[in-house]
């Protein structure tokens, strides 16, 4: 089996081509697939959390009742897309590259959301190669191309919805937050999970033909696949995940690099996606094999 490339475009590549590129897509096997849905619920908490030491840090800014008027309506709106496109080097949402130049409108209808409405003549499947992607995966990763330019820097935005103008189309993506308190070390790495989690379902609900909001559901799809086995996950300090996989069918399975790093790799970038500046995990450490297999990922090492 290959290994997963995941989705990790940086500022600088959107500041070079505006939102010309396209993400690269997570393969099972031998196999390319991306898969989004219209909604993105938050996965389950799991028995995959066990609380350990607890951590002084401070908690990041949230959006609050008070900060409706700031992090909320058409001013907010306008400086998300204002950033954009300063982000990408353009005057005008025209000098976006197809689809992205038919934003017609947008708006903001409660806090750290945005809705995006595209002009009804968008031709669909012109970003996603693969039969079973559907409209909303598309819309989807649009969203997800927004938040790589201006995700980082806005904490307080927690959505991006693109919608044809006559709402027969939309896709969201979003954090998936959960509210933990960063202090709160079984919380924290709840958090992560369900944002991985969550993540994971972007990807693979279209191939997989099911909501992945728990891991057996994605373990079913791909049984090999040594994703599906986190059996659990903690956070020993703030900014530090360790994930333990639990033995089966993917032991077999023939990779390019070790599961500790296969399945490192891919949690790093995918949790770090959804995070604001502040939330990040700095480290890490998957442990495989009843540990015969251990790999620490840091946000300096991690591939694409």
């Amino acid at each position: 089996m290959r290994a997963r490339s995941v989705i990790a475009l940086s500022s600088l590549a959107l500041l070079a081509a505006g939102c010309s590129a396209v993400p690269e897509q997570a393969a099972p096997a031998d196999s390319t697939v991306s898969a989004v849905a219209e909604s993105s619920p938050a996965a389950k908490p799991t028995a995959a959390f066990r609380e350990t030491a607890e951590s002084a840090e401070t908690s990041p800014a949230t959006v609050t009742e008070a900060d409706a008027n700031v992090n909320s309506g058409q001013a907010w709106a306008d400086s998300k897309i204002e950033m954009w496109k300063e982000n990408s080097g353009i005057k005008s949402t025209k000098g976006f590259l197809y689809p992205y130049n038919l934003m017609a409108s947008w708006a903001s209808p409660s806090p750290g959301v945005i809705n995006i409405f595209l002009d009804n003549s968008m031709e669909f499947g012109t970003q996603m190669p693969q039969s079973y992607e559907t409209n909303e995966d598309e819309l989807r990763t649009m969203g997800l191309i927004m938040f790589e330019s201006v995700g980082e820097a806005s904490p307080e935005l927690e959505s991006v919805t693109f919608a044809t103008e006559n709402g027969k189309h939309s896709g969201t993506y979003t954090r998936a937050r959960t509210g933990a308190d960063p202090k709160d070390r079984k919380a924290w790495a709840e958090e992560k999970f369900v944002q991985w989690l969550d993540s994971m379902n972007d990807t693979y609900e279209s191939f997989c033909h099911s909501e992945i909001t728990e891991l057996e559901v994605y373990r079913n799809c791909l049984p090999t696949d040594p994703h599906g086995y986190v059996e659990k996950v903690e956070s020993p300090a703030f900014g530090e995940l360790v994930v333990t996989l639990e033995d089966g069918p993917w032991i077999d399975g023939e990779y390019d690099i070790p599961a500790s790093v296969f399945v490192g790799s891919n949690m790093s970038i995918r949790i770090n996606q959804k995070a604001a500046q502040g939330e990040k995990v700095e480290n890490l450490t998957v442990i495989a094999r009843n540990g015969a297999d251990t790999h620490t990922e840091t946000i300096s090492t991690a591939i694409n």
